[in-house]
């Protein structure tokens, strides 16, 4: 049975981006290669995917994808929706990444996932004109096999770390303490040094002060 890419919510929709784009075939040859093992290297760097894929000739093609990155201005947008939903920031901090942050991005017009493939930069040192060519198809085949194994990856790519953007907000968990979900419109930040005495008097509850998301930065 073959192998199937995108087996997760994010890495289908990684790939349903780029269904109806295609040269000659050029998209299952690409997917046939992913799975033969022609892909034998792929580094991602912020935005930038490189790989060597195996072809017809004795050396392997070099290939490269660069994904548009997110500017500041873009990031401080999207975060700024994001920290006012507490389920959303319970489930990021337990390394959950809901579809409700794609429905908040493509509202302030952020293009998380290609449309088309011009939307990213691509080459290969292959002779086929096509872009994408069957190297390149397979490299996003195997980016989307990533994104199986980490949808945090679709946003990293765009140089955006999500968990990174709410440590520099002040929400944050370290990474020995177990998550806990916040109640309701309730998020807290633990605060060990407060004796369980006079939490009690101040607001405080087994050395955890409650507030509300709008209080955290």
């Amino acid at each position: 049975m073959a192998e199937k890419f995108g087996k997760t919510w994010w890495g289908e929709h990684w790939l349903r981006s780029l269904e109806n784009v295609d040269y000659e075939n050029r998209l299952p040859r690409g997917a046939s290669y992913a799975r033969n093992g022609s892909v034998k290297d792929i580094k991602i760097n912020g935005n930038q995917i490189v790989a060597k894929v195996a072809g017809s000739r004795r050396t392997p093609y070099k290939v490269m994808v660069i994904v548009p990155p997110f500017f500041d201005e873009q990031i401080e947008a999207l975060m700024s929706k994001i920290v006012v939903r507490p389920a959303l920031i319970s489930k990021l901090l337990n390394r959950e990444l809901d579809p409700a942050i794609l429905n908040i991005a493509e509202e302030l017009g952020l293009k998380v996932f290609p449309k088309q493939w011009t939307d990213f930069k691509m080459q290969c040192d292959c002779p086929d004109w096509a872009v994408p060519c069957k190297h390149l198809a397979a490299v996003i085949y195997m980016l989307s096999r990533e994104i199986d194994n980490n949808p945090f990856l679709v946003f990293s790519i765009h140089s955006v770390n999500l968990i990174e953007e709410l440590k520099k907000r002040g929400i944050f968990i370290a990474d020995h303490q177990k998550t806990e979900i916040p109640i309701l419109k309730n998020i807290f930040i633990v605060n060990k040094s407060i004796p369980q005495g006079a939490a009690k008097k101040n607001g405080y509850k087994y050395g955890r002060r409650f507030c509300s998301a709008n209080d955290v930065r």
